[in-house]
């Protein structure tokens, strides 16, 4: 496994942990898309089956913080990065990109469950 898929495993785990739509069930979580709301499962161990979704891009000032991440679909994530996230749209309709991105912060907030301290949900 590569460097770069261990700290992404590492991170989608941290954010299925504080996402109480997630739940554990042998090697995989089990739980919803941020964006679609739609099912979704990955592999606890590789992280395949989904990315990482940062709701306020870190090109327009958001963060690796935990409220700021969620769990997507790789098509939902691509879509959200390629439509609005980088520029065009986000331009031509920045209410409605500000509309979306505050919805998402909101039912990431909905979601949200505190880690256990030994890092297990």
């Amino acid at each position: 496994m590569s460097g770069r898929a261990h700290v992404s495993a590492r991170m989608l785990n941290r954010i299925a942990q504080t996402d109480s739509t997630f739940t554990r069930r042998g090697n995989s979580w089990v739980g919803k898309c941020l964006i679609c709301g739609g099912p979704l499962r990955f592999d606890a161990a590789t992280g395949e089956g989904v990315d990482v979704e940062h709701i306020v891009p870190r090109s327009l000032g958001g963060s690796h913080d935990l409220r700021n991440l969620g769990v997507t679909h790789p098509r939902c994530n691509s879509e959200k990065g390629r439509n609005w996230d980088g520029g065009r749209r986000r331009r031509r309709d920045p209410d409605r990109y500000q509309s979306m991105a505050g919805r998402l912060l909101a039912e990431r907030a909905r979601r949200w469950r505190e880690p256990e301290p030994d890092g297990n949900a």
